[in-house]
């Protein structure tokens, strides 16, 4: 009897230290993490390893940086089977409510930063279970 393959994230945010921590508790997790540190590394990384989530910063230098990637990774048919999360502080950081909707932000969810371990591996979790791909 195989084991089931173990599902790849895409890990896409400027801040080295936070991907540092999220790589590991991922890691430790069970699933294989890929890394990138901007906007253009990541829609390369995804588009090459077509992973099973993308967790994704919307800001990294460039403002609209993270919602060019998400909305480049939906119009992508190798990528329809990927999921995204946005994972970001800028509702906080400029004191602003926004969702994730079909247009501007194609993501699955949402959440913001800081986020508790036990409540990203659990949304993590959640994600990746969902079937209606």
């Amino acid at each position: 009897m195989s084991t089931p393959a173990k599902k790849t994230i895409l890990l896409v945010d400027d801040d080295r230290e936070f991907v540092a921590a999220q790589r590991l508790l991922l890691e430790q997790a069970g699933y294989r993490v890929i890394v990138a540190y901007d906007g253009e590394s990541g829609l390369k990384s995804a588009r090459a390893e077509k992973p099973d989530l993308v967790i994704l910063d919307v800001i990294m230098g460039d403002p609209e940086a993270g919602f060019e990637v998400c909305r480049s990774i939906r119009a992508d048919r190798s990528l329809a089977h990927c999921r995204l999360l946005i994972l970001t502080g800028v509702g906080q950081q400029f004191q602003m409510a926004f969702e994730p909707d079909r247009l501007w932000l194609p993501a699955d969810r949402l959440l913001e930063k800081p986020i508790d371990p036990d409540t990203l591996l659990a949304e993590v979790a959640q994600i990746l279970d969902t079937t209606d791909v």
